[in-house]
């Protein structure tokens, strides 16, 4: 079983009545890379990416509405 490296945080934010999670790894006052998943994903799929990343980073991934942990219309 895959044990992830550097572990996520899930925060949810109100966007135009709607309810969307965004995921975060890394320090808050690191540089910040926005990773956006395709059609039938969601942002915890990008653990692999974010565990080979050398040097510190912010890596800031939010879940398109309907999917992930982001509320549908």
């Amino acid at each position: 079983m895959y044990s992830p490296k550097l572990e996520s945080t899930l925060e949810h934010i109100q966007l135009r009545g709607l309810r969307l999670g965004v995921r975060h790894w890394g320090p808050r006052d690191a540089p910040k890379l926005f990773f956006l998943h395709g059609w039938m994903d969601s942002s915890p799929t990008f653990q692999f990416v974010v565990d080979a990343l050398r040097g510190q980073w912010q890596v800031i991934a939010p879940d398109w509405r309907g999917y992930g942990a982001s509320q549908w219309l």
